[in-house]
Parts: C-alpha cells; structure tokens; sequence
C-alpha cells in the first residue's frame, strides 16, 4: 500500500492541560515546542513531531508514550533529577528496576518516568 509512502506521519498523547505541559516539556525537559491549533507541538533534536493535546477526561498512558536514547543515561538521569524528575521504581515479580530506577534486564539500560500528566517517559541508554 504506497498510499503513506510520502506521508509525514506523527504521533500524539493526550495531556490534562496544555500550560502545564508547555511548563514540563520546554523547561524541564528543554524540549522545542510550538503551538497549533491552541495545542501543543513536541519537536526532538533528531527530527519529527509529536502532537500533545488537551483532553478533559485524560486518563494517563500505562505504558511508554515517549523515548528519549540518550549516550549515557546515568549523566541524563543526574541531570533530570537535579531539574526535580523522579525515575519510576519497578518491584512486580517478573520486571524489576534497580533502586535508581535503571531496568537491566536485557536490552538497552533503560529508566522511566512520568509527565505532570502521568504519561510514562523514558530515558534510554544508545547501543
């Protein structure tokens, strides 16, 4: 089907509303935003869109919404903590995190955390 071929598709994550995210986003995360259509526009380094967008009844993601591959995720997390970012402590019986919050188990070293929203990030070591 060649019909997406040329498409530049995107895609989107529902948030409580659009000031805290733009507050979270910009400032915390030192992410590239714009605006449209009163939404909000997410625009990482390596290109592409994410649309956010405000919905009243949101109910937070349950699972990843946004990655962000990092070269070391230890200096990523220091610095997210010092920015006031809290990592997502695992503890189920088969998917545990380290006491920082780093999963080890197989694939890139990898830590989550959460937007003002609820919706789970994370931070992700490159290979």
């Amino acid at each position: 089907m060649a019909m997406f071929k040329d498409v530049n598709a995107f895609s989107g994550f529902s948030v409580f509303d659009i000031p805290t995210a733009i507050d979270f986003y910009e400032h915390k995360l030192g992410l590239k935003t714009s605006r449209t259509m009163e939404q909000l526009v997410l625009h990482p380094g390596g290109g592409g869109t994410i649309f956010v967008y405000a919905k009243p009844n949101h109910v937070p993601a349950t699972y990843t919404v946004l990655n962000f591959p990092v070269d070391d995720l230890k200096n990523a997390m220091d610095e997210l903590s010092k920015r006031g970012i809290e990592f997502i402590i695992y503890d189920e019986e088969d998917f545990k995190t380290d006491e920082y919050g780093v999963f080890h188990g197989g694939g890139p070293k990898i830590a989550w955390f959460k937007d003002p929203s609820g919706n789970i990030l994370s931070v992700l070591e490159k290979q």
